[in-house]
This record gives C-alpha cells, structure tokens and sequence, in this order.
C-alpha cells in the first residue's frame, strides 16, 4: 500500500499490543476514518519497531488528530 504523505502521520511509543486493529479503533474512537495503518516492523526480529504512519483522509483529518493526541495516552490504551 503506498501512503500519502501529506494525509499520513507518524505514530511513535506503541507497545507490543498494539497492531494495525488497535491503532485504526483508537482512531475511529475519536471519530475518525484512518484508510490505512502500517506498521513498522524490525528488520532482524520482525516484531514491531514500536512506531507505525496512519493514513487519513485529508490533510484536517490529520491536524485534527495531532492536536487530540500529542502528547497524550492513545484512547483504549493500557498504560503500565
């Protein structure tokens, strides 16, 4: 899948948990529609590199979302 970049952001700190599943219902939980989640993985052991880009619709929907969320938990996350 090719992503655009202007409609993608990145998403950092995810914890193992945390697949493509998880990260597009944090978003519809927030109202929004991510057309695409990839996540990044570690080229030697294959598991999550512990970021991943989230395409969105347009270029509001991703300002929308960088307001709500940097900085802050990602909604339905279970913090340690």
């Amino acid at each position: 899948m090719m992503f655009n970049r202007q409609n993608s952001l990145w998403m950092g700190d995810l914890d193992p948990y945390m697949d493509e599943n998880f990260v597009k219902q944090a978003f519809s939980a927030m109202g929004e529609s991510p057309l695409g989640v990839k996540i990044i993985t570690h080229r030697i052991t294959g598991g999550s590199a512990g970021y991943c880009f989230v395409e969105l619709a347009d270029e509001a929907s991703v300002d929308r979302c960088v307001q709500r969320l940097n900085g802050k938990l990602v909604p339905g996350s279970n913090p340690l």
